[in-house]
Order: C-alpha cells, then sequence, then structure tokens
C-alpha cells in the first residue's frame, strides 16, 4: 500500500506529534526493556516488577496509539491515504481502548506511589474514562459514517493518550526554578496540566476544524 507524503503543513503536524511522544516513548521502552531484564529495581517501581503484565500492555498501547495516531490528523495525508486511514484507524480504536483500560486498572490496583497526591488519583480515572468514552464515541460516529463528529471525538481522545508528552514541559519550570522531584500537590497539578492543556486545544482545533473527506 502506497503511502503518499504531501504538504509541508502535513509534515509539521505529523512531525510536531511525534516530538510530543518522543519522551514518553523512550521511558515507556526502557521501562519495558527493564522489567523484561529485570534491572532497575527500586522501592517506588517494585509495583511494576511484582505485576508486570498491565504496564506492558499499557506501554506497548501507548506507544502504537500515539506514534500511528500522529498520521491520522494532517488533513493532507489523510485525504491522500484513505484506505491507510482505515484501516490503522481500526487498530488505533483497539490501541487506544487498551491504553485507557489498563491506565485505569493501573490507578485503581497498583499501590499508590509516595510521590502522588489524592489529586492525581481522581483526575487519573477522570481523564481514564473520558479518554475511553471519546475513543468508543469517535467509533461509534465512524460506523454510521458521520465523519466529522468521529474526527472530533478521536482527536479528543488522542489528546489524553498525548498527555504524558504534555507532562515533560509543564514539570520543566518545576525542574528549573525549584528542582528535584515534585510530590503531592504541585505534582497532582502539574500531571493535571498536561491533560488539560491538551484537552484545550484540542477543543481550540475542533472549533476551527473543516469536515474531513472520507
Amino acid at each position: 500500500m502506497a503511502i503518499n507524503f504531501t504538504t509541508k503543513k502535513d509534515k509539521w503536524i505529523i512531525g510536531s506529534l511525534l516530538f510530543l511522544s518522543l519522551v514518553p516513548s523512550i521511558a515507556g521502552i526502557i521501562r519495558v526493556a527493564q522489567l523484561a531484564s529485570g534491572s532497575g529495581y527500586t522501592v517506588e517501581n517494585q509495583r511494576f516488577f511484582n505485576d508486570p503484565i498491565p504496564v506492558i500492555l499499557h506501554i506497548v498501547a501507548v506507544l502504537f496509539f500515539s506514534i500511528l495516531g500522529a498520521f491520522q490528523f494532517a488533513p493532507g495525508f489523510r485525504n491522500k491515504n484513505l484506505k491507510w486511514h482505515r484501516i490503522v484507524g481500526r487498530f488505533l480504536v483497539c490501541f487506544g481502548i487498551l491504553s485507557a483500560v489498563t491506565g485505569l486498572w493501573l490507578t485503581l490496583v497498583y499501590p499508590k506511589v509516595p510521590t502522588d497526591g489524592d489529586w492525581l488519583y481522581g483526575i487519573r480515572l477522570v481523564v481514564g474514562v473520558w479518554m475511553l468514552f471519546c475513543i468508543l464515541l469517535g467509533f461509534y460516529f465512524a460506523l454510521k459514517r458521520k465523519f466529522q463528529i468521529h474526527s472530533h471525538w478521536m482527536m479528543r481522545g488522542y489528546a489524553i493518550g498525548l498527555g504524558a508528552g504534555t507532562q515533560v514541559f509543564t514539570h520543566l519550570p518545576w525542574f528549573v526554578i525549584v528542582g528535584g522531584e515534585p510530590s503531592g500537590i504541585p505534582r497532582d497539578l502539574l500531571m493535571g496540566a498536561g491533560w488539560l492543556i491538551n484537552l484545550l486545544f484540542a477543543e481550540w482545533l475542533i472549533r476551527n476544524k473543516k469536515e474531513p473527506k472520507h
């Protein structure tokens, strides 16, 4: 199946989304390598070693969801590769659902780490449920061939999936000004800010977005 790259705008969109996925992807790959080799064990991450399957599934799902998803939102690329868009889109629905479900599992089942505050627990539950809802609704509207609404809901779900990438940047001021790893309410707010920024930006794009061609 030939893949056609088109405009500079498409390349900028795809490149930006891949860049946002870069740090979480690298961190996820390192985590999987540690779990596979048994290295890097600490008190903070012992929960992953005690029950590695959910976190491995979560990392793999997020990797595919964020990287392949970057190509779904470039309009020129999508319109010139509709068959690719539809086939990959079905896989992305599965990866997105798996990412949201495993994220909720990690929140509900894994022991809480000392750096996490009480707010973060609730925030993770809200964004996990919202991501799952967005992806299921997006898939529903695709089946109904209501592609504009489908695109809007998938964009919302993808924005949540890229939260970890934005959280790298929301943490930077703390690292520069305060130093060290934030904990408690500061960490909760910095983590929550990553998801909030993505959600607000997605809503802004939706309100300025033309109907996609399918």
